[in-house]
């Protein structure tokens, strides 16, 4: 039986009735873990979601060899482990808890049986996981952004607006990592799932697609 108290503070929850959370959570396994386990490993496979019924989790990736980027931490009713509950794919990055935890873990198996049983219930469960992934969407989109803006600071050129830029068409020069450099005038700055990539118009006219984390220093001509 679902605990009203902990329905209203869950947001995967929200505005279901009790009866109606209680077919989601019939449909869930329990699963503690001590201080310092693992839940899943990135690159794992996996396809089942994590409700945190207590404790702390903390999730971060690998950057290289034994140096790890942390890159959040949940408690109490949050869940973990959505995107690959949703498209099978493999773990993006490792959970691991800092002190014993408990967890409902739902498989896509076993709500494909509330799917199919109870339709509306289903929808409403992942009309409120959509809103949860939108708002860390929008979260990751803010730490680009303020990586982005740190990226430029580093290279000397913080002061620069490349949006005005490439409404300018200003001439530049890109130190490139590597010691390479190329030249030509900013004609957009595109956002792609790899991240952020300048278009120059070289001096033969010939546009070149540079990735933004190549880019070493920018020099006005």
């Amino acid at each position: 039986m679902a605990d009203d108290g902990k329905l209203n503070r869950w947001r995967l929850f929200a505005e279901l009735s009790t009866a109606d959370a209680d077919v989601v959570l019939k449909a869930c396994e329990e699963r503690i873990l001590v201080g310092g386990e693992e839940l899943f490993h990135e690159n794992d496979s996996g396809d089942s979601l994590f409700i945190v019924q207590s404790g702390r989790v903390d999730i971060f990736k690998n950057i290289r060899g034994d140096v790890d980027r942390s890159l959040a931490s949940f408690g109490p009713g949050d869940v973990i482990g959505e995107m690959s509950f949703i498209d099978g794919a493999r773990r993006s990055a490792t959970a691991r808890t800092t002190e014993s935890s408990e967890f409902l873990v739902l498989s896509r198996q076993s709500f494909a049986k509330v799917q199919k049983e109870r339709p509306d219930i289903a929808a409403a469960f992942f009309r409120n996981m959509a809103a949860i992934v939108a708002t860390r969407l929008r979260t990751t989109n803010e730490l680009y952004r303020e990586a982005v803006s740190f990226g430029i600071e580093a290279t000397g050129a913080h002061t620069l607006n490349l949006k005005n830029m490439a409404e300018e068409l200003r001439r530049v020069t890109l130190h490139l990592v590597g010691g390479q450099s190329v030249a030509g005038r900013v004609l957009q700055m595109d956002h792609h799932a790899a991240g952020y990539t300048v278009v120059l118009k070289m001096e033969n006219e010939r546009l070149t697609v540079v990735p933004y984390h190549a880019i070493q220093r920018i020099d006005l001509a």
